[in-house]
């Protein structure tokens, strides 16, 4: 007899500061044309090198006092130790957030603070209805003003000095609503 799966396991949540977030509805087509986008701008520029890009769904256990686990839309890591076969365990290098209307504040928010808070290093927080990247560079809990890149403009990446990405190809052909 067909074992059939049980229905948690269909479901995506985060917790983050002892709060679970529901994960659904899942991401429209738009932002996972972006997210698609960006994820290969990564993997081509992390390829051979110690880094690895992971697209979502991946899990991040932070490891810390609030067991919060988060699933970034791109999560970068360097410590390969820190890889495990369900995901990352301990902080990521680089997190990106591409957002949606059920999870903008939440990006812009929650876990703004709690990547600060945990060690990331760097947070992009990408905006589709605006073709806005903000880059975060987070340095011993100091928050600094973002850098805020336009439709048209090229990042230069702070973690990786020689990585540069045109936002002509990451928001290029996105005509749908997010």
């Amino acid at each position: 007899m067909e074992e059939k799966p049980l229905q948690f396991e269909f479901e995506r949540w985060e917790r983050i500061d002892g709060v679970t977030y529901d994960m659904t509805p899942p991401p429209s087509s738009q932002h996972q044309a972006i997210v698609g986008n960006l994820y290969g701008e990564f993997y081509t520029y992390l390829k051979g090198k110690h880094c690895k890009a992971f697209p979502a769904p991946f899990g991040v256990w932070l490891n810390d006092e609030n067991d919060n686990y988060v699933e970034p839309d791109i999560t970068v890591i360097c410590d390969q130790s820190k890889i495990h076969p369900k995901g990352c365990v301990g902080v990521p290098d680089l997190v990106v957030e591409v957002l949606s209307p059920s999870t903008a504040l939440k990006d812009k928010r929650v876990k703004l603070r709690r990547y600060r808070l945990s060690g990331v290093r760097e947070y992009w927080i990408v905006d589709p209805f605006n073709k806005l990247v903000e880059v975060y560079m987070f340095s011993e809990n100091v928050f600094t003003e973002p850098a805020v890149y336009g439709p048209v403009e090229t990042i230069r990446d702070g973690i990786f000095e020689d990585l540069t990405i045109d936002l002509r190809n990451i928001f290029e052909g996105n005509i749908f609503e997010c």
